[in-house]
């Protein structure tokens, strides 16, 4: 892969040419009415809600960059407390996309090279880890991680070990095999050199940057009332302690919030001029390392070049499809974020089901939040429908505009 000297110097290149463009595309985009939104999400998702027995689900949707929201059922089955857009949910694998921006963080602020070896970053590793690299483990190529570090596993020590006596099943960067493991020990070694806890450096570099002040990986007991409980079998559950859960799966917020969220990755060029090094992380997330099928890696995000076959996605989307392992190509060098892409992520718990895409260059992006973990293809299609509709609409209204203009 490339030297991160040289991926440093090309991001800042990069972020205002792949980026620039989703804004002037935007400049050109006729808004749609709230009743317009409202109804193709209401369309689409109130039967939903119905269908797949969702207690609540807060949605925030993006429509030219500007955020919709709309809230169905409940928090707290128990309590009758409705879901608004200030209510807590459990993202899940979602949390992904705030670890690979924090490793992108991390790469400007020189505390990480992408190509390095793992074990360059943890004396613990050894032996094969010489030949695993960072990027690597951000993207799944590492050689077969599995899904889940074992529930044996309960502290560092017991972790250093598993990791050492783990064997790859596959040469370094040749397969895609999706996993927690993976990705959850980038995120510890990301933010290693930095002296902070991983929380604490997400807090610093991400949450508080972005004025995400309701995105937390350990809610706080002022926050404790706005927690929706998830539900599995008609029980509470909430997300159970585990090693690197904070790194893979750990993060909670609101639909506000990940509007806010889906704001800055789609429009990074919009933050604040001192903001540089985030704005150049969020690019290196949206760069495309690997190729799988027809997605793309990034750290934490996953693109699809847009319009999407989406048939395709959602088949894909289904666990039986998503986590099995793939031929992986990687890309020499590694591809700049695409403005016409469909950037997404999918997350659930035991208790929750989570889904985020957006398209930078159409300016439209969606967000949902259930307190069910319910089917990952239902999400993906119900989420590519509402999306595809307002693109739709949003052609549509530039049309009679100029045609409007021309009599």
């Amino acid at each position: 892969m490339e030297d991160d000297t040289m991926l440093k110097k090309t991001l800042t290149t990069l972020l205002f040419t792949a980026f620039a463009s989703a804004p002037l595309m935007a400049q050109v985009q006729t808004p749609l009415s709230q009743q317009q939104v409202a109804k193709i999400v209401n369309d689409t998702l109130s039967p939903l809600m119905a269908e797949q027995q969702i207690p609540g689900m807060s949605v925030a949707v993006l429509v030219n960059g500007t955020p919709h929201y709309f809230n169905y059922g409940v928090a707290n089955i128990k309590s009758g407390q409705p879901v608004t857009a200030g209510t807590l949910f459990e993202l899940g694998s979602v949390s992904k996309t705030f670890t690979g921006v924090a490793g992108g963080v991390a790469v400007q602020r020189g505390e990480i090279r992408l190509d390095d070896p793992a074990a360059d970053y943890a004396p613990q590793l050894s032996g094969h880890w010489r030949g695993i690299t960072l990027l690597q483990l951000a993207t799944y190529t590492a050689g077969g991680l599995p899904l889940q570090v074992p529930d044996a596993v309960t502290d560092q020590a017991a972790l250093w070990h598993y990791y050492q006596q783990w064997q790859p099943q596959w040469p370094a960067g040749s397969m895609r095999n999706y996993s927690n493991a993976s990705i959850g020990l980038f995120g510890q070694l990301a933010v290693q050199r930095s002296g902070l806890s991983f929380e604490t450096y997400m807090n610093k570099y991400l949450f508080t940057p972005l004025k995400l002040n309701d995105t937390f990986i350990t809610v706080p007991k002022a926050k404790e009332a706005d927690y929706a409980w998830g539900y599995r079998d008609d029980k509470p559950v909430r997300v159970t302690p585990g090693m690197l859960d904070q790194q893979a799966y750990g993060v909670k917020s609101t639909a506000r919030d990940m509007a806010r969220w889906m704001q800055a990755n789609m429009d990074p060029l919009s933050l604040p001029a001192g903001d540089a090094t985030l704005k150049k992380a969020i690019a290196s997330a949206q760069t495309r390392y690997y190729r799988f099928g027809d997605m793309y890696q990034g750290l934490g995000w996953e693109t699809l070049d847009w319009p999407v076959d989406a048939k395709r996605l959602v088949a894909d989307s289904a666990n039986g499809v998503a986590l099995q392992p793939k031929k992986a190509q990687a890309l020499l060098p590694a591809q700049p974020p695409v403005a016409a892409s469909l950037v997404n992520k999918t997350g659930s718990t035991n208790g929750f089901g989570s889904y985020i895409a957006f398209v930078p260059q159409q300016k439209i992006g969606i967000v949902m939040l259930a307190n069910k973990n319910f089917a990952l293809p239902v999400r993906v299609e119900a989420a590519l429908k509402i999306l595809q509709a307002l693109d739709r609409e949003q052609s549509t209204a530039k049309e009679q505009q100029q045609s409007a203009a021309q009599q």
